[in-house]
């Protein structure tokens, strides 16, 4: 591929990303909006790649043989599927950082400094998994406007090429990991709805004293409390785009998970083990055991404990 072919490919590309990143459409339906947010960081990446790969072109730094890697990679239609994006960005990195120069292997060294500080230790590949954490000379001494020696350029190079495959290597088994989860979760939620209506249905048979319409308020009850849950754990708690992509398969499940802990309870509560509020308790002390139940799954394993351990059982 020469020069000009190289820039003219890459130009296009870049503003058929911009392209693309810039369409706005209110109807969901229009798959030619990209709105998956991870899917637009990907592209906005591929973009930068091609901004690099372009300037390292003009200052001489890629040979004729990756010039042709990168221009066949970065000249492909963007693709919509984020794990293949994901694929053909790996190659891309690669391909850079065994061209890049000083400017630009110092520019990822201080990146992964700051991940490593906002990220290093949640589980993520980070920069203190593979080395010490300690910053190396080539970035000290880019930083401070001096000369980076050879020396300290193939080391940053190839302390970063191993960085990347590792990680790449460990998120894709990750994201294999949560999406054979995310596959059972996803079959268990009606397994578990559908036990938590016969569950009311057989109690309404078989006792007098309690009916299917308190059984479907202890359980839609439940089902809030767990709702509410969810929906706090995914405003607060969940930073991390692994638990993003499996929280709707997790949150499928947690809704009769709910559910089914109100009716456990609400069957506790009618049977005297264990006694909240007055004796006899109406509707609206159901309900809310139901939800605290729902909401807060150790609410639930400690009656559990105090029925199988002979707790205190003193009322609540």
């Amino acid at each position: 591929m020469t020069q000009d072919e190289f820039h003219r490919a890459l130009d296009a590309r870049s503003q058929e990303i911009v392209e693309l990143l810039g369409r706005a459409d209110w109807r969901f339906w229009n798959r030619s909006v990209p709105r998956n947010a991870e899917l637009r960081k990907n592209l906005g990446r591929l973009r930068a790649a091609i901004a690099d790969a372009r300037r390292l072109e003009r200052e001489g730094r890629l040979d004729e043989e990756a010039r042709t890697l990168l221009g066949e990679l970065l000249k492909q239609a963007p693709t919509r599927s984020t794990d293949a994006l994901g694929e053909v960005l790996e190659e891309v990195d690669q391909a850079l950082i065994a061209a890049g120069d000083a400017a630009f292997l110092c520019a990822l060294l201080e990146l992964e400094y700051e991940r490593d500080e906002q990220e290093g230790g949640a589980g993520v590949t980070t920069w203190r998994t593979l080395y010490d954490g300690k910053p190396l000379a080539a970035s000290v001494a880019y930083a401070r406007g001096g000369i980076v020696d050879q020396t300290s350029l193939e080391e940053a190079r190839r302390k970063l090429s191993m960085l990347y495959h590792a990680r790449q290597a460990l998120y894709a088994l990750g994201r294999a990991r949560t999406g054979t989860k995310a596959a059972r979760l996803a079959w268990l939620a009606p397994v578990m709805a559908g036990l938590a209506l016969a569950l009311v249905v057989a109690v309404d048979l078989a006792a007098d004293d309690a009916s299917w319409r308190e059984g479907l308020l202890v359980a839609v009850a439940g089902a809030v409390g767990a709702t509410l849950s969810g929906a706090l754990k995914l405003r607060d708690q969940l930073p991390r785009i692994t638990g993003l992509r499996t929280f709707w398969s997790a949150f499928a499940l947690q809704v009769p998970i709910g559910a089914v802990a109100g009716l456990f309870l609400w069957i506790v509560l009618e049977s005297g083990l264990v006694e909240i509020a007055e004796p006899g308790a109406d509707w609206a002390v159901e309900a809310a055991v139901a939800f605290a139940a729902g909401f807060s799954e150790p609410f639930v394993l400690k009656t559990v404990e105090r029925i199988a351990g002979g707790g205190d059982s003193r009322p609540g």
